[in-house]
């Protein structure tokens, strides 16, 4: 009779809920969880290292991206097109740091902040009429923040 004990690696393998998860995930939560992967992995594998590129690559986390692509092909310099996209992200960071420098500013004054309600249209009233705030102001902070 075969011996079919399964050290307990082998069982992790096989019930790996990964693959299943990721589906759902969003990237935010996915890469952590690539991550732990690699982490657990003596060398890691080119199928992990090829999920966070795919995973990242549209993202803004240009160095990291080029990082990997040179893991994945084996060279030493990535391409000039990620020079380019990194200097385009730090453009429009610089572009959003100068739309938003108003209301960066004032969200960081105690004395507006403890001013600031759990209603968002008496805050923004408040920030028009105080410190001339307008909503599209507002908006940057938030698409920058989001995108």
């Amino acid at each position: 009779m075969p011996d079919t004990t399964k050290t307990p690696e082998e069982v992790a393998k096989e019930n790996d809920l990964l693959p299943k998860l990721i589906q759902h995930l969003d990237r935010h939560l996915i890469f952590p969880l690539l991550q732990f992967v690699a982490d657990q992995e003596e060398e890691p594998a080119p199928e992990t290292t090829k999920a966070k590129y795919e995973l990242l690559k549209k993202t803004n986390m240009t160095d990291y991206v080029a990082t990997l692509y040179c893991e994945l092909e084996g060279v030493n310099e990535p391409p000039k097109e990620f020079a380019t996209k990194r200097q385009e992200v730090l453009d429009k960071l610089e572009t959003y740091a100068q739309e938003s420098e108003k209301i960066t500013d004032l969200l960081g004054r105690e004395d507006v902040v403890t001013s600031l309600r759990s209603d968002k249209v008496a805050n923004l009233e408040f920030l028009k009429k105080e410190h001339d705030v307008r909503y599209s102001t507002c908006k940057v902070v938030d698409f920058a923040n989001g995108e």
